[in-house]
């Protein structure tokens, strides 16, 4: 339970430890509920790059509680958003039109 690092962490941990274990993945921040807790990218960080360390391993479950996003700065909604935004640019019109015409009511 936790944002990007922690969920890449604990999916490591879960793909190494004999090998694999189930996890379940529990996003807090907007950015991990769209973008980094589906993926199955488990990286960390090392001296020598971002994300050298690290395997691909999905999750079992993912639970997506928005309530959390209540908790959050606008600072880590406005990362967030930005993510979804760049989803809609590459694959979905319809969408990004959506939010570009309602970003202040969804702010």
């Amino acid at each position: 339970m936790g944002g990007g690092i922690t969920g890449d962490v604990g999916g490591f941990a879960a793909s190494i430890f004999k090998r694999g274990m189930q996890f379940i993945n529990i996003p807090t921040t907007l950015l991990s509920q769209v973008d980094s807790s589906i993926g199955g990218k488990t990286g960390i960080n090392s001296k020598h790059g971002k994300n050298l360390i690290g395997s691909f391993y999905q999750p079992n479950l993912v639970i997506s509680d928005i309530s959390f996003l209540k908790t959050l700065p606008k600072r880590e909604i406005i990362c967030g958003y930005g993510e979804i935004l760049k989803h809609a640019l590459i694959a979905n019109k319809s969408f990004y039109n959506f939010i570009n015409k309602n970003n202040r009511s969804i702010f």
